[in-house]
């Protein structure tokens, strides 16, 4: 289909990418100048793949040579030359097309060098580089460690699972909650059923997904988007409306509710698995964290809020 779209530009870290672990425990144990040290000697060493290495590694196979790309990405990472050397190496060893490479020897990525780069979505192991990624408007997320059970990349549509609340849509609802309470919270949405929601830090990013999944024929789109969230009954209508509001632009909503009539308390680490899932976003490290030992999972924080769940460890560069 010739539809027009801007490809969708993902920059990564070298931890996010790669399993970087070991290497990390040079890191803590002897310091940056052993760690990079390390990396050099191992420059040829291939490196093992990371938490979102699948995920990208699917985004990378839709493109068609010779043609407009439809997904770009970008090596973002805080390492020096020595470790950038041996991703260099390593990208071309599994045939990833990233020939675009930012390494800031140590410094922070800052919010400025991704719009430098075009980047529409920041996925990363330092939780202070996504929150600045995320103070500068940009859609971000702090990775967790790869599943536990890490199994081949399995083939299929790449599916992206988004929760809703302060990421697909804005904080108002969670801020009635934390006020409010359920009673209040679900007061609020009945009668703001028909209202559309604000859009949230990763509402862009599916704009520029469906604009992407456009261009394919529906029965061979090779991209699916799911809405996870833990919202059940009446307070189920606002979201449904404001997807049909932006244009109905995720395959699946999936809306678990907290608990059974039996006591079963439902989790959203179930539903993914259960969906197939290829990354999860969530605000709550409460979902994000279970969810990561079966799915590559990341938190996303918001802008400046030192009170919300804090985001998992920072790494090596």
């Amino acid at each position: 289909m010739d539809q027009p779209y801007k490809p969708l530009t993902v920059g990564i870290s070298t931890s996010a990418l790669f399993d970087l672990r070991e290497e990390h425990e040079v890191y803590l144990e002897k310091g940056i100048d052993d760690y990079r040290h390390l990396q050099f000697e191992r420059r040829r060493e291939i490196m093992k793949p990371g938490t979102a290495f699948c995920v990208i590694q699917k985004l990378l196979a839709i493109n068609t040579p010779g043609e407009k790309p439809r997904v770009e990405v970008a090596l973002i990472s805080r390492n020096d030359i020595e470790t950038g050397i041996r991703a260099r190496y390593s990208l071309d060893h599994y045939g990833l097309d990233i020939p675009r490479i930012a390494l800031t020897g140590g410094k922070p990525v800052e919010a400025g060098l991704l719009k430098a780069y075009g980047i529409d979505l920041f996925l990363s192991r330092h939780p202070e580089d996504v929150q600045r990624a995320v103070d500068g408007d940009i859609a971000a997320s702090v990775l967790h460690d790869p599943p536990s059970e890490a199994a081949a990349c399995k083939p299929g549509k790449v599916h992206f699972a988004f929760d809703g609340d302060q990421v697909l849509f804005g904080g108002e609802s969670e801020a009635v909650f934390q006020k409010e309470g359920l009673l209040g919270f679900m007061k609020f949405e009945t009668e703001m059923a028909d209202v559309p929601m604000p859009a949230g830090p990763f509402a862009r990013v599916l704009f520029v997904i469906e604009a992407l999944k456009a261009t394919f024929p529906k029965e061979t789109c090779p991209i699916e988007t799911s809405l996870v969230t833990m919202r059940s009954g009446t307070t189920q209508i606002r979201p449904m409306n404001t997807l049909i509001e932006w244009g109905q632009i995720v395959d699946g909503a999936y809306m678990i509710g907290r608990s059974s009539q039996e006591g079963h308390k439902y989790q959203k680490v179930d539903v993914l698995a259960a969906i197939g899932a290829d990354l999860f976003f969530d605000d709550q490290t409460y979902h994000t964290e279970p969810a990561s030992k079966v799915v590559p999972s990341g938190y996303v924080p918001q802008k400046s809020d030192a009170e919300h769940a804090a985001p998992p460890a920072a790494v090596a560069p």
